[in-house]
């Protein structure tokens, strides 16, 4: 007998070994405690994931070292039914919060079982850190939201699209009206301001209206020479009713003369608009005076590179502190409260500035206490020097221009015919495209300005139907749009080759396009 319990010896202590191999070397945290429920093992990855070394806690309950306050029930919860005979199948695994030794929190997963030695009961703690899985479901959550954004912002597009076609049909009646009274008033000049007065609102408007349509629609990137000065005066149009009723007051100091650059108006547009938002959310919640500043000028040229355009945006809110600077340009960093930030409006804005060949920095002051963010973009081109506005060219006399106008609004159409006939042509009108047709078998134009949505035969079936019956017409013809963003409008008017004209436009608007459209043909 006892030859045999001295062979068997080698064995035990080669399987004591193993066993303490295999905990020591185990990627999951495994902490086993006594009946009082103190640690009596802890093995290397427990001391990694709680930052403790095993020397402090051996002798500590397991509790009170490794798991907020929250979870001591809990835990305690599951010892009890553990001394009680449930298994480890029964208890499940359990999700809650682990404790490092310097206070952090990190989301892990514990499954507990007990084992029975030598008449003593031990509990070992089996967890897993998941901060990755963790990770892993919260971007995945911020995905689903952004989709869910992207959606509402494509539904927003559809109805903008619509809503924007309704307003701008009465906004270009009443821009083109006080146009024409402006024009009959030259001798009182006090109703000739009234009339003023009454286009600039109106062309107003349809700047936040285009404003709100490029905003919502999702098109290719399309870059032309376009005005930083322009983009500020719509971007603080639309924003003027939030600044206004804040309290804020918004000064533009902007360069004149500047040149335009060559960029996609939509997105540069998108940059100004999230820079003036921005920087009025900063100054909301600020006691006294609430001021934004907005600056624009041109760099000198220097080490041979190009001319730059720069824009300056500057509040006197409370500024950014130094730990914050380093990360507002990261993406999903906000120090905005829920509902306000995404933490996308910087990075996004940066990414669409250097796509540009430009830039967008936080400065490291402000003339006005708080945040100075200041855009710059490189010119491409030469811009042609300012001078008077060129004369709007006139029919021929010896050959009388016909044109055509098919328009459902006969408001709109007989505006429009007001306009073309005040500068020499000779003009009819149509109510609908059926009728349109009838006229041009009767009589010869030689442009037809047509809106492009209309009932019964929309401004595409009439251009198929010119296309067959007068080809010669087929690119004289002028759409008037106040949708041109669409994607049906821009795919329509890129197939046909046929230029456009947005909805509201001024009489200089409508003439320059005939004028040019019958230079061409």
């Amino acid at each position: 007998m006892s030859d045999a319990g001295s062979a068997d010896l080698p064995g035990l202590r080669h399987g004591a070994a193993l066993r303490s191999a295999i905990a020591e070397s185990a990627p999951a945290a495994l902490i086993v405690s006594d009946e009082s429920g103190r640690i009596v093992e802890f093995n290397p990855a427990a001391e990694a994931m709680f930052q403790q070394p095993r020397s402090r806690a051996i002798g500590r309950r397991i509790a009170a070292l490794v798991m907020p306050a929250r979870h001591h029930a809990l835990h305690e919860q599951a010892m009890a039914r553990l001394r009680a005979g449930e298994s480890s199948q029964q208890l499940g695994q359990m999700h809650l919060h682990g404790l490092r030794a310097d206070g952090s929190e990190l989301p892990i997963e514990m499954l507990m079982w007990r084992t029975d030695l030598n008449g003593r009961a031990y509990y070992t703690a089996s967890l897993v850190d998941m901060t990755e899985v963790h990770n892993a479901t919260q971007e995945i959550e911020r995905q689903r939201e952004a989709l869910r954004q992207s959606e509402k912002l494509t539904a927003m597009g559809s109805l903008l699209a619509g809503v924007a076609h309704e307003l701008n049909n009465p906004l270009a009646i009443v821009m083109g009206r006080a146009s024409l009274l402006e024009e009959k008033c030259d001798r009182d000049p006090e109703l000739r301001a009234e009339a003023q007065r009454i286009r600039q609102a109106a062309e107003r408007c349809g700047r936040i209206v285009r404003t709100f349509l490029n905003m919502a629609r999702s098109k290719p990137s399309q870059r032309g020479p376009v005005s930083l000065n322009e983009m500020v005066r719509a971007a603080a149009d639309m924003l003027q009713y939030g600044y206004r009723t804040h309290n804020i007051s918004q000064e533009l100091d902007l360069g004149e003369g500047l040149p335009p650059v060559v960029a996609d108006s939509d997105e540069i547009g998108q940059v100004v608009m999230n820079l003036l938002i921005n920087a009025q959310q900063a100054v909301a919640s600020r006691e006294g005076p609430r001021r934004v500043r907005v600056q624009s000028g041109v760099e000198p040229r220097r080490d041979n590179r190009e001319p730059r355009v720069w824009l300056r945006v500057e509040d006197n809110g409370p500024g950014v502190s130094a730990a914050v600077r380093q990360h507002v340009f990261e993406p999903f960093f906000t120090t905005k409260p829920d509902g306000l930030g995404t933490g996308l409006g910087l990075a996004m804005s940066r990414s669409l500035v250097r796509a540009h060949g430009g830039d967008l920095m936080l400065e490291a002051g402000s003339s006005l206490g708080g945040a100075s963010f200041r855009l710059s973009l490189p010119i491409s081109g030469i811009a042609e020097p300012d001078g008077p506005a060129p004369a709007l060219p006139s029919p021929a006399a010896s050959q009388l221009v016909r044109v055509l106008v098919v328009d459902d609004e006969p408001e709109l159409s007989e505006l429009m015919r007001e306009m073309l006939e005040s500068a020499g042509y000779d003009v009819a009108t149509a109510e609908s495209g059926a009728v349109a047709l009838e006229m041009l078998d009767l009589a010869r134009f030689d442009v037809i300005v047509c809106d492009l949505r209309m009932p019964d035969m929309d401004g595409a079936t009439l251009w198929r139907e010119v296309c067959a019956r007068h080809p010669g017409l087929s690119r004289s013809l002028l759409f008037v749009t106040g949708d041109t963003l669409s994607a049906d409008a821009s795919g329509f008017l890129k197939l046909t080759g046929c230029d456009s004209l947005d909805k509201p436009f001024s009489k200089t608007d409508l003439l320059t396009k005939v004028a040019t459209l019958l230079s061409a043909s």
